[in-house]
């Protein structure tokens, strides 16, 4: 009989301790990588890619029902139109600021895709609107297999423990960290008469968290609910982001900054040479518009602005309406 990983859904092995299941007992329930991880914090990469993940993805079956997850931090629907029964699920909302109506975040979703039977908005850490997700996860699941997809770092698997924890007697959790491609493969968990299917996290090739050490990755997270730092920039000044990123605003403007709370943002003069060797991203911003920097953070903008970002790493930077 084949043994998964209860927290990775990997195929537990006792072979080869530098592969992927490796337990140093089979009747353990969970791997060696993943005990390491949710006992002592420690992290191991490991070898697997998107394409592994999308043949995953791609196995699931056309009717069943799919619980699309995005953070409100981060969203993303790029794998929404691959599916023909979608709920999207915000996560993350503690995070936003306490006065962002729930309303307001399911028509900016609805502005920006109609293949979705309906869209709830949650916070799994403080079992925020589980009651409705789950009702409306039994109202559309016509009795099939449920599958919880969306990208690394969405909440997946927290969600899905906090469903566990509040609708079920079970004493068991997925392994749930800050670091990609924890989920390394389908895990099947019975939610009372549900029956849900985690899938591993897909990843963004230019998402910041690829750049960062395990201690930085810890540090941009957020944990607390973010507190919008407003800037007025001058065209003699500059932003500079805990020495990772460099903003150089072309008019005279205000910004404001989510991003999360720990963080430093110092303002320099243009003149300084801080960062300028790296690589520029050249944007112009229409009003009332975000720049969004992948899982880092996003930036408010009011009015039409020119603006340089710098950068040693390749990442996503990209323009959306504004979300908040």
């Amino acid at each position: 009989m084949i043994k998964k990983c209860i927290g990775c859904g990997s195929i537990l092995q006792e072979q080869d301790i530098n592969k992927v299941g490796y337990t140093s007992n089979i009747n353990n329930p969970l791997c060696e990588r993943c005990f390491k991880l949710k006992y002592y914090g420690e992290y191991q990469s490991v070898n697997l890619n998107n394409s592994d993940y999308k043949k995953i993805i791609d196995s699931i079956p056309e009717n069943s029902l799919v619980v699309y997850i995005t953070s409100l931090l981060n969203i993303n629907l790029d794998y929404v139109d691959r599916f023909k029964n979608v709920l999207i699920v915000l996560t993350k909302k503690d995070l936003l600021p306490k006065s962002t109506k729930d309303y307001k975040l399911i028509d900016y979703i609805k502005k920006h895709t109609n293949n979705y039977l309906d869209i709830e908005v949650v916070s799994a850490v403080k079992n925020y609107n589980l009651d409705n997700l789950l009702n409306k996860i039994k109202k559309y699941s016509n009795n099939k297999e449920i599958y919880f997809v969306g990208m690394t770092n969405s909440g997946k698997s927290t969600l899905i423990n906090s469903l566990i924890k509040n609708y079920t007697e079970d004493n068991i959790e997925i392994t749930t960290s800050i670091y990609p491609s924890t989920t390394l493969d389908k895990i099947t968990i019975d939610l009372g008469n549900v029956k849900i299917i985690d899938t591993p996290g897909l990843l963004s090739e230019k998402s910041i968290l690829n750049y960062l050490s395990l201690k930085e990755i810890k540090k941009i997270t957020p944990k607390k609910e973010l507190k919008p730092r407003s800037y007025q920039i001058s065209k003699e000044a500059s932003l500079i982001i805990e020495n990772m990123l460099r903003i150089d605003i072309h008019n005279k403007d205000n910004i404001v900054i989510y991003i999360a709370n720990n963080l430093n943002i110092t303002k320099i003069g243009k003149d300084n040479k801080k960062l300028i060797e790296s690589k520029k991203y050249s944007l112009k911003i229409e009003k009332n518009k975000d720049i969004v920097i992948e899982d880092l953070c996003f930036i408010k903008c009011q009015n039409n602005i020119n603006i340089d970002i710098y950068s040693f790493y390749d990442v996503n930077i990209y323009t959306r309406d504004n979300l908040i």
